[in-house]
């Protein structure tokens, strides 16, 4: 366990940070995310930065305007709000719509039908700017890795918020009405990843309760402190926007920690972090046909998990937050 226990140590510095930090000091907060030397991007990117920004304020950002030419690709719902929508007019932009299926519009099917049907390939010098939830981040680090353009990503979940750093390129297939979740993998870093924290102002609570699963993984295997702090939180997350932004940015680091450390997800490292519960919920999720919501799926997952291990404590950790914050973690509470 020398990895895993490598991750613990350097994982405490970051909770001392964000133990004594502000939520009015959110704002000044950048993590920058490396790329690792084996992976395709390293040979254009070193690192990418996590970090807070309006997205009026994008247009201005040298990230952005490294390339001439950009594609937006928006979820549906999130289209529709008005901040994006003043956006799209004021920066006269066409963007792509796509509604977030995850059986459909997250397969490889789908993906490259969308690149032919809009001459995606065609296109020279070109950067793409992803405004969604985690599914649609897969969708556009799938596009940008087959056009081999910039990438700049926009999540608007929690879950995406909190998890959508790393690179993971995951894409499903689906036949004869059988799922087969993440049957294309691969890697590609984005160019920069930004929070603006009015996505999270428009989220219901039992969205905001999904997204806190991955943030609530790191709090049980990586981090006491964050876990306390969840617990301390409660039900605020679903009233205290600031309260929320400080969690993700901090599973965020947390994450950071983990990748720099073993990005290979080594049984000793970290897979027990970065995996944990996933391999019962993408089993979960493909015997329901991708019809449950992935942080529901980890959820019952982790439960899973620690029943297996016969890990009484933390089982019973575990538990009470999922209870706490109203989040099901089994197949029979989803359906209720």
């Amino acid at each position: 366990m020398k990895l895993y226990q490598e991750i613990i140590k350097k994982s405490k510095p970051i909770d001392d940070k964000f133990e004594k930090i502000k939520e009015s000091q959110l704002n000044g907060i950048k993590i920058f995310f490396h790329v690792p030397k084996f992976h395709p991007r390293a040979k254009k990117i070193s690192s990418y930065t996590f970090s807070p920004l309006d997205l009026e304020n994008l247009t201005k950002n040298k990230t952005y305007n490294l390339t001439k030419n950009h594609i937006f690709i928006i979820d549906e719902s999130v289209s529709k709000q008005s901040f994006v929508k003043e956006f799209i007019k004021k920066q006269n932009i066409s963007p792509i719509i796509l509604k977030s299926i995850e059986g459909k519009v997250k397969t490889k099917f789908f993906l490259d039908e969308l690149i032919k049907n809009h001459n995606l390939d065609k296109k020279q010098n070109l950067t793409l700017v992803v405004i969604g939830g985690g599914l649609l981040l897969n969708v556009g680090a799938y596009l940008a890795e087959k056009l081999s353009a910039n990438l700049i990503l926009f999540p608007t979940t929690v879950i995406a918020m909190a998890d959508g750093a790393g690179g993971k390129v995951r894409i499903n297939f689906v036949s004869n009405n059988r799922a087969y979740k993440h049957f294309y993998k691969s890697f590609y870093e984005p160019n920069a990843i930004f929070i603006d924290k009015r996505f999270l102002e428009s989220l219901p609570k039992k969205q905001i309760s999904i997204g806190l699963v991955e943030i609530i993984k790191h709090g049980l295997f990586q981090s006491t402190k964050l876990y306390n702090y969840i617990l301390r939180s409660g039900k605020d997350f679903f009233t205290d926007i600031k309260k929320l932004e400080k969690s993700i940015f901090w599973a965020a680091a947390l994450k950071n920690v983990c990748i720099d450390i073993d990005v290979e997800e080594n049984e000793n490292g970290s897979r027990r972090i970065l995996r944990g519960g996933h391999d019962f919920s993408d089993r979960t999720e493909e015997d329901l046909n991708l019809k449950i919501p992935h942080g529901i799926a980890v959820a019952i997952g982790i439960i899973k998990q620690l029943e297996m291990e016969r890990e009484n404590k933390l089982l019973n950790k575990t538990k009470k937050l999922f209870n706490l914050l109203d989040i099901p973690y089994t197949i029979e509470d989803f359906n209720k």
